[in-house]
């Protein structure tokens, strides 16, 4: 028998409307929405990376861009140039090392969490994410 969640219907689906707030779902159904909602919000976020610049300029906008931000041009192309070295240095990762990566550092998740969700040891969770970090580190040497 499958184990119910429940789950707060906004949390999932935001244009929902009626009076029921909660409903249950299986384990299964709960990993699915979870990961589409990721998916979701992880695209968007790497949408608004793409079409923002170092001052925080989002393409389209007609803001006044020589307004002084208080950091000098040479800071900002420092800075620029770091995430694009993370941007590439994150791209050398194998997919599994950036999804522990991001579940361990962004949805906070604990190494002994990560390694019951994806059914392997701790012990591997905590040294790929470690092989990843290194690898990153590489890139800033």
């Amino acid at each position: 028998m499958s184990e119910w969640i429940k789950i707060r219907v906004k949390d999932f689906y935001k244009d929902a409307i009626g009076e029921t707030e909660y409903t249950y779902v299986t384990r299964e159904v709960y990993e699915a929405l979870a990961n589409t909602f990721r998916k979701e919000a992880h695209a968007e976020e790497m949408r608004d990376l793409r079409h923002t610049t170092a001052d925080g300029y989002v393409e389209g906008d007609t803001e006044d861009l020589m307004m002084d931000t208080g950091e000098s041009l040479e800071d900002m192309v420092i800075r620029q140039m770091e995430l694009e070295v993370l941007q590439k240095a994150m791209q050398s990762l194998t997919e599994v090392q950036r999804e522990r990566l991001h579940l361990y550092f962004f949805e906070g998740m604990t190494t002994r969490e990560i390694a019951e969700k994806i059914g392997v040891s701790q012990n591997v969770v905590w040294k790929s994410i470690q092989g990843a970090v290194n690898n990153l580190k590489k890139f800033f040497e």
